[in-house]
């Protein structure tokens, strides 16, 4: 079984967890076990910094998808970084780019990130004027 090693760096607003190894079927659930137990918050703005990632499979790309739905759906992002050649390509075949945000470098990927609205934080929008029905409809009153 190829080995996986995981390390995370905890920079204000973001969380980088580095990659070295193969992601494949067999150690893919490490991947998310290990992204789950080191997330700070559901919403946690994350980078995957896949510099030392020499193989990724379809498991692995799943575990991807699903951590950047997840912080979708809780306010955060997840921005991947520095991937390889080949995993470039399988994102790119799988068209997993189109929803993953990929990144030539970590610094890129870190300044994406922390760019991005602070988990749990809604958009301001100022407050409507009440107006009546005519004015809903188009129309003035008499």
């Amino acid at each position: 079984m190829p080995d996986l090693s995981f390390v995370t760096q905890r920079l204000p607003g973001v969380s980088v967890i580095s990659v070295a190894g193969e992601v494949d079927a067999t150690t893919a659930g490490q991947l998310d076990r290990y992204i789950r137990h080191s997330r700070r918050l559901p919403g946690e703005h994350m980078v995957i910094d896949l510099s030392e990632a020499h193989f990724m499979g379809s498991a692995g790309l799943r575990v991807l998808l699903n951590t950047h739905a997840f912080a979708r759906q809780h306010g955060g992002t997840l921005h991947l970084a520095a991937a390889h050649p080949k995993l470039a390509r399988i994102m790119e075949i799988t068209q997993a780019h189109a929803v993953l945000h990929v990144h030539a470098t970590v610094e890129q990927a870190v300044l994406a990130a922390l760019s991005s609205p602070a988990p749990g934080s809604a958009a301001v929008h100022p407050p409507s004027s009440p107006r009546s029905s005519s004015e809903r409809a188009g129309t003035t009153p008499l």
